[in-house]
């Protein structure tokens, strides 16, 4: 019990999966892994083919895109996920500002963590158009 305890906390501060049965969150939890990266580390390159979904527990980290600063994210938020719903590249560099603790789900449970908890991928749509919103020709950002 001890061994979860971290991530259950962790798990439970994270808005895509809040309001989840006990059930749900151990199906959630089978199909993930909890890491530790310390500052600095490249979580995605921009272009390359992507691998992993990452959901941030703990820390901070950059998102860049064509050498331009677009964002920061932080604990509740995730990422990794456009590449895997569509099998393209990266499409930003992701580089760790702070020592992180993250749960990384790989390409193959990606898919089975969808349909194990359909409720994920709805609350995942708000935050995937934004994306494509502001990476879209003709849309700025203020």
């Amino acid at each position: 019990m001890n061994r979860y305890k971290s991530i259950d906390d962790g798990l439970a501060k994270v808005p895509l999966f809040a309001d989840l049965t006990d059930k749900e969150l151990e199906s959630v939890r089978s199909l993930m892994t909890e890491t530790a990266v310390p500052a600095g580390t490249t979580l995605a390159h921009q272009g390359q083919t992507g691998h992993e979904f990452f959901i941030i527990v703990s820390g901070t980290a950059s998102v860049d895109s064509h050498g331009e600063h677009v964002a920061d994210v932080g604990p509740g938020d995730f990422l990794g996920e456009m590449a895997l719903l569509d099998g393209g590249p990266r499409n930003a560099d992701v580089s760790a500002t702070t020592a992180m603790t993250l749960m990384v789900v790989s390409q193959r449970d990606f898919t089975q963590l969808l349909d194990t908890v359909p409720m994920i991928a709805r609350r995942m749509l708000p935050t995937l158009v934004k994306r494509l919103r502001a990476g879209a020709p003709g849309h700025h950002t203020h």
